[in-house]
This record gives C-alpha cells, structure tokens and sequence, in this order.
C-alpha cells in the first residue's frame, strides 16, 4: 500500500532525526531532504485518492511504493547493522571502524541513487501530464463490473421472505410524514433484489402511484441518477424534451421535485456508498406528509443511520438449507438434484457460505456441466473457478467495496487476510497489530486532547463493519466488537490483492516450499497443517518481510529460525488448536530490533535479558506454567503499551532498578502477581497511564498476608479503567480503596467473596461493568443484596460458575442503568421478581436453571422488549 507506506515512512524518518542524531551524523541533510520530500509524495497520493483507474496513475503510484520501502530498507538496515556494532566490545569496535565509516559511506551512496529515483518519478508524472485533482474515466472493464453487479443482484433469490416482509410494513405504515427506510448488507446479499421485488408488488404499486428508481453506484453521477428517477416520473415525449437541460443540474433537481410535489410516492436509491449523496439529494424529495416513502440499499450503515427515518433493514447470509434451494433452482430449475450429485453439490454450495451472489454465479458455472466430473474440477477451488460468463469473478465483483475504501482503511481491510480461513479474530489483538504495523495515523489537533491509537483503531474496525466487510463474530459487554471475522470471498479478495501490492503474502503446508522462494511482500503468514519446520534449503535473506505470522496447526514450530527476518516489526507465534509445549524463546530474537509486537504462544521457561534490549517493543505477550521474574531491565521499554504474560512478578531487581523511572505509554498490564514490590512502584508513579490491570494471586502462599493490604495502592491509579483480580483471598472493605475511575471490573476465585465485598463493589460511582466467576465464589456468605442507592451506572452484570446455594435480594429501585445479565442458576434459588420490571433491561441470559426455576422463567411476561435466553 503506497499511501501507508509513505505515512510511515515520513514518521520513521522523522523519529530517526529527533533520536538518533549521533548515529546519522553525515547523511543528517539527506534523510532531511528524503523526509520533505515524501511529505510532498503524501499531499499527491491523498489529493489522488480514489482517481486511480488510470493506469498510467496506477504506475506511478507502484513506483512511489517501491521506493518507499526502498528507503526504509536502507535506513532499517543501517539502524540494525549499528546495533551490532555498538554490542561489540572495545577492542572489536576500534577494529570495526573502518567498516563502519564504509557503510555510512554506503547509506549516503544510495540516498543519492533514490534521490534520482524519485526525481524520475517526478518527470514522468509530468511528461504523461498526470495532475493532483485529474480525474480519470472508468475503462471498459470497470463499466462491465458495475453492470454485472447490478444483474446478478437482481436474480430473483430464496431467503428474502422475512426482510421483505419487514420493509414493506414500513413503508406501507399510513399517515405519517416522508420516511426513509433503508437495506443494508454485504455485496451479494441481494440488497437491491429485495428492493425490486417489493418495488414490483402490486399491492406497493396501487399505495404508491408515483414511483421511481434510481441507480447510485460508487461513482455517483448526479446526471445519469436524476435522468433515471426523471424517466420513471415523466411521459416519453417530456422525457426526451430534456436534451437541451442535462447539464442543468439544477434544473433537473428542481424538475424532479416539481414531478414529485404533492403527490404519493416511492422513489428506490439504489446502492448508496456515501453519506454525501444523501445530502446533495434530500432536497430534492418535497415531505408533503402524506406517507411518501424513499427506500435506499446500501453496503454502508453509515449511510443507514444518517438518512434513515425509520429502522433499517440489514441483511444477513443464507441458511444451508436456503443456500441449497436458490442452487437447485438456477441449476435444475424446477426439477430435482440428482441422487448422485447431492452430496457433492452441497460441498460445493457450502464454499459460498451462504452469500447469494457466490451461489448464483457458481450454480452458472456448475449449469455448463451437470456431471461429476466437471464438478470435481471445480471442487475445492471454487473461488478461483466462479467466473460468469464475462469472466468476472465474484471477487471482482467485491472489489467494488474495496476500491471505495478511503485509503486509511485499505491496509486495515487488507490485512485480514492473514489470519486463517473462518478464524474467530480478537478485535482487540487486531486493533495492537495494526498500530504496531503503523496503520494508525492520529491527525494533529494542536490541542492537548488528542484521541489514543486504540480509540481510533476501534473507531477503523466499526467502520469496516459498517461498511459490510467484517462480520461480528461476538460483541464485548460494553457493545464493542470483541471478535470479529471476514466472509471466505472476501479473505480471497484480501490476499489477491496484498500479494499483487507486495503487502502481505500467504502461504500453506507442512513446510514453505522450495518453489515459492523468498517472499518479497512486507507480511508473510504461514498456515502449517501439521509439525512445521523451517527447512535451512528455504532459509534467506528476508528482508522484504516486516511482519512474520505463524499459524500452527500441529504441535510445534521446529527449528525456527529468525536471523534472516531481522527487520522484522511483528513476530506472532499462535497455534489455532490451543495447544502449548514447553518450548526457548529464540534467541536469534535479539537480532530483530525493530520489533514492535513479540507473541509467542507456547510455553516457556524464562525470559532471557536480551528481549529488553529491543527498544520499539509495544506489545508483549507471553505464557508460562510458573511465575516468570522480570529484571531491571524492563525500564529499558520506554515504548512498551501491553505487557500481558502469564504470569509474571516485578521481582526486586526490578524494584532496586526503578530509582523514579517510570513507563508513561504503559496502558495494560496482566497478570501481574501481587506483592509489595508491585504495590510500592504502583504508589511511586510507576505507571502513570495504566488503564488495564489484571492481578493474579498465584498458590496459596502468602494469600492472606498480600491481598488486601497490597490492594490499597489502587487508589493511586488515576487513569484505570479496567480491573480483574483473580486467586486473592479478600477484597478491600473500603470503597476508596479502588481508582476513581473504574468502569470495569472481573472478579475469579476470590476465596472470601461475601455481601460486604458486593456492598463496596456497589459504592463505586462509576462502574458500569461487573462480572464474578467462581467456583470458588460466596464461601461465606450465601446472599447477595442490591439496595437502592448501590451500583448507580451498572449496565452488566455476570456471575457464572459458583459452586454455592445463592439468595438474590434485588430491592426495587435497585440497579437503574442495568441493560444485560447473565448469570449461572445452577444454585441459584430464585431470581428476583423485581428484575423482571426493570425499564432498562434489554437482555437475560440464564444458563443452567434448575427445573423449578425453569418452569417459573418459562412464564414470565416480558412487556419491555427484555430478550430472555435460557440455556
């Protein structure tokens, strides 16, 4: 991506000046000049986003890329090779001089051969007159794919049943002013087939005697829209009067509104991508508050909720046995599937998953040869194989979405790609790889209220969601997504286009093969089916590679070597299974000093001093079986943001080391043990912005003797909004104790859990979510109680897992913001009758009641629009 390439670029180059002056001394001016001019390069590229069907822009844009990550080569290899020479001892360093004084030589060298580079660049931009602001007209290619996408949206699909009979009760609902109902969904859900199908109603067609139907698009033209609506709403002799008026949008806005002006009507805005349109267009619909209604598809509910007046309709994927119906029908009309092609058909149907542009474009496909032979050609290679007659791919057709991207959410969308087919994607864990990766650029306020990284990533993920091309998998207590996934077309979509912009590459198997060579994409991702090892005939000169995944399927990850991915920003270990060996931190880790984001996913022992000399590091994430100690070391991540090992103590060395250092960017820290070393540095001002902290009391040693006495330091945490204690044997008795700040707070296996910690826990003024897990939980005490003027601003609260008889007092007036409940009745005795009446719930989710109970829950009357869930 050149766009983020060059954004980053000019922050690395930047840094490079503000801290490495000693070590530029020489080419200072150089890296000056190269900073200024991708500056310049920057203003191009956003001044020519979204113009780039030309491909002579297209060229030139792959060229500013290619130098980009020129540069940043040469200036990260420079910055490691230094790293090495200064780890030398005395004698090796006086020796090594001259061969330092060389590559600097070397540095200045190639600053001027990319100087020329990008002075070439310059002059052909100029010789094939490419302009800032030009425009570029779409080619024959892109104007095939609009109408494609148009036809086989309106095939006639199965599964529409309840959506269409949702929108037509809105706009046949009588007596009230213009309203706005929208459909929303994916490209392919069949959006616009849904709003022809309720278009061509008669019952539509007599309450409506005015209708109209517009196409947007992406590439919205407000002369070919208004001369659509205008051919639907004029006599042919009217209509072929306005030659004269094309280009008078105005007027022809006015002549709309004139055609439309007290009447009843139903004008369809078909495939709306941006909130703009709606604006340029409003006014042109007169509300003569007779039950006019406007009906809009779109991919963005962005655009929904902007225009929208009433509920929107959102549209969702089809169930097998639909995705199976709509098939049959295209394939075999009105016949059946023959017995012998069933099972194979729906293998081939379940690649789709349930995306009806997919199955409609495969079943033409599947129509040219209705044997098993062609079949099996196609089987496990649908994606590749779904072409229409056009030779358009579904994934073309997809493409749509993506080019409408603005260009700070194509490097986001695009690496999705990299995570397995259906994995479940913690939006958190994406949100940290893409700041570490440097997708997250914060615009300069000039004020001192600048947002966090995090906030603006989170703000990223809900606008792809938004825009259709993430699914939510799971959503967090507080309505933020917490897992999320992408439709197999559209991951296709993502490394098809990664691998043509070198961005990231993917690759499969036991073992990287020979064939494939040396990636020359930033990202590479590994997907191993089964014991992965890195075969020294495939080892080389990575340094093309920025970010290194490994997704391991097997057991274990052989053999690893890291040397040659020493410019690596990501290292991130996983294994999709879940399982975890005993295994060393690498120790060609060292080498990699560039990198931001270490996760490793298997056990290990100890973690060896030489990871704290890896400065850049933002996000540490580790797992162990015992206490892992930390050495003073630690004050050396003046960057660190997440530190989140499991589990770790701040030993005394650390504590001797600290002498009123501090880690200002620290925001997450888990699970730390509790003890006095951590308790003093947390009063010192240790971690002065933690938002996130998680303690953990491990064994039952010196349980009593820590917990709450340790506690007390919570206070001192100003900026914390989340915490989770785990293992401790008592909580504090005083509300003052916790930071005044907490939203959020998880409780597990708290040994003296009683009334009086769910009094304290009900002072807190803020708290909006509490959650509880046992199975320890209420040894001593078997009621819980919520008075009146307790937990002012709880909206979660969940309790699962206790292995104690529990009475549940709710007094009424009690817990007045509580939205959503979940908790476990397996010892329960009842739950109150007052939860039932509470104005603000909108969900209880009971697991395991007990039979008495179950009967009582089965009849209980929900008139606040509560969802009751019982599992």
């Amino acid at each position: 991506m050149a766009d983020s390439a060059v954004s980053f670029l000019i922050e690395k180059l930047s840094l490079l000046l503000l801290d490495e002056a000693d070590l530029i001394s020489g080419v200072e001016n150089k890296i000056i000049y190269l900073r200024n001019e991708f500056k310049f390069i920057d203003i191009f590229l956003k001044s020519c986003e979204g113009k780039r069907s030309s491909k002579i822009v297209e060229e030139v844009v792959k060229q500013i890329r290619d130098v980009a990550f020129e540069v940043e080569d040469l200036m990260d290899n420079y910055v490691a090779n230094d790293a090495v020479h200064r780890s030398r001892n005395i004698l090796r360093k006086l020796l090594c001089c001259i061969s330092h004084v060389m590559m600097l030589h070397e540095v200045d060298s190639e600053i001027e051969r990319i100087k020329a580079t990008i002075n070439n660049i310059y002059q052909n931009k100029d010789r094939y007159s490419i302009g800032e602001g030009e425009f570029q007209h779409e080619d024959d290619t892109q104007v095939l794919l609009r109408r494609r996408r148009r036809d086989v949206e309106e095939e006639e699909v199965v599964g529409l049943l309840n959506d269409s009979s949702f929108v037509l009760k809105q706009l046949m609902e009588t007596g009230s002013p213009r309203g706005v109902v929208s459909i929303t969904g994916m490209g392919g859900l069949g959006k616009t087939t849904l709003a022809r199908k309720i278009y061509s109603k008669k019952e539509v067609g007599e309450a409506f005697p005015f209708r109209a139907w517009g196409y947007v698009s992406n590439d919205y033209r407000v002369e070919e829209l208004l001369l659509s609506l205008l051919k639907c709403l004029l006599s042919t002799s009217e209509y072929n009067g306005l030659s004269e008026k094309r280009h008078d949008y105005d007027g022809m806005k006015e002549k709309v509104k004139e055609s439309l002006r007290g009447k009843k009507y139903l004008v369809v805005l078909d495939d709306i991508w941006k909130i703009q349109v709606w604006d340029d267009l409003q006014g042109v619909f007169p509300n003569d508050n007779n039950g006019s209604r406007i009906l809009i598809t779109s991919r963005n509910r962005d655009v929904a909720s902007y225009a929208g007046t009433m509920p929107y309709c959102d549209l969702s994927f089809l169930s097998e046995e639909e995705s199976w119906q709509l098939f049959c029908k295209k394939v075999f009309l009105a016949q059946d599937c023959p017995s012998n092609l069933r099972d194979l058909g729906k293998e081939l149907v379940a690649s789709c998953e349930g995306l009806p542009l997919a199955i409609i474009v495969l079943a033409g496909l599947a129509k040219k040869g209705i044997s098993q032979r062609e079949w099996l050609k196609i089987k496990g290679n649908v994606n590749q194989h779904c072409d229409d007659e056009d030779g358009i791919r579904v994934v073309d057709i997809l493409k749509l979405s993506y080019d409408s991207l603005p260009q700070r959410l194509k490097p986001c969308f695009l690496y999705l790609g990299i995570f397995p087919e259906d994995y479940e994607i913690l939006a958190r864990e994406l949100i940290k790889l893409w700041i570490a990766e440097g997708f997250i650029q914060i615009e300069e306020t000039g004020t001192t209220d600048v947002p966090e990284p995090e906030d603006v990533a989170d703000h990223y993920l809900d606008e792809l969601v938004d825009r259709s091309l993430v699914q939510v998998a799971s959503r967090r207590s507080d309505g933020g997504v917490k897992t999320c996934r992408i439709h197999d077309h559209l991951r296709d979509l993502c490394i098809s286009e990664g691998k043509a912009d070198k961005f990231l590459e993917v690759r499969q198997g036991s073992n990287i093969p020979e064939s494939s060579g040396i990636s020359n994409s930033r990202k590479l991702s590994i997907h191993c089916t089964t014991e992965f090892s890195w075969s020294s005939r495939n080892k080389g000169n990575q340094s093309c590679t920025r970010s290194l995944f490994f997704f391991a399927q097997g057991k274990r990850v052989q053999n690893l070597t890291l040397k040659d991915f020493k410019l690596a920003r990501i290292l991130y270990l996983t294994n999709v299974l879940g399982w975890r060996i005993v295994v060393p931190i690498p120790s060609d880790l060292k080498t990699m000093i560039h990198l931001r984001y270490l996760r490793i996913d298997s056990w290990i022992k100890s973690i060896p001093d030489f990871i704290f000399n890896l400065c850049n590091l933002e996000v540490i994430e580790l797992w162990s079986k015992s206490i892992l100690t930390f050495s003073s070391k630690l004050w050396k991540l003046k960057r660190l943001r997440h530190l989140r090992v499991w589990p770790f103590r701040l030993g005394s060395e650390v504590m001797s080391g600290a002498n009123g250092k501090t880690m200002p960017n620290l925001q997450t820290l888990l699970l730390i043990h509790i003890d006095p070393q951590l308790a003093s540095m947390i009063r010192n001002g240790s971690f002065p912005n933690l938002k996130k902290l998680g303690l953990v009391q491990w064994g039952e040693d010196n349980g009593d003797r820590y917990s709450v006495r340790e506690l007390q330091c919570l206070q001192c945490l100003k900026s914390l909004g989340t915490l989770r204690i785990s293992g401790t044997s008592k909580l504090p008795s005083e509300a003052s104790v916790f930071p005044p700040n907490l939203t959020k707070v998880t409780l597990s296996r708290v040994r003296r859990f009683d009334s009086s910690c769910m009094r304290v826990l009900g002072q807190l003024p803020k708290l909006q979510i509490l959650k509880i897990r046992g199975p320890e939980i209420v040894r001593g005490s078997h009621d819980i109680h919520f008075a009146i003027e307790e937990f002012p601003c709880l909206q979660v609260f969940k309790m699962i897992w206790m292995s104690h008889v529990v009475t549940w007092t709710l007094h009424r007036g009690a817990l007045p913001s509580l939205q959503h409940l979940v908790i476990d009745c397996s010892y329960l005795k009842q739950l109150p009758q007052e939860l039932w009446s509470l104005a603000t719930l909108q969900q209880v989710h009971v697991i395991q009641p007990h039979s008495e109970l179950r009967d009582i829950l089965q009849h209980v009357v929900l008139d606040n629009g509560c969802k009751l869930i019982i599992s």
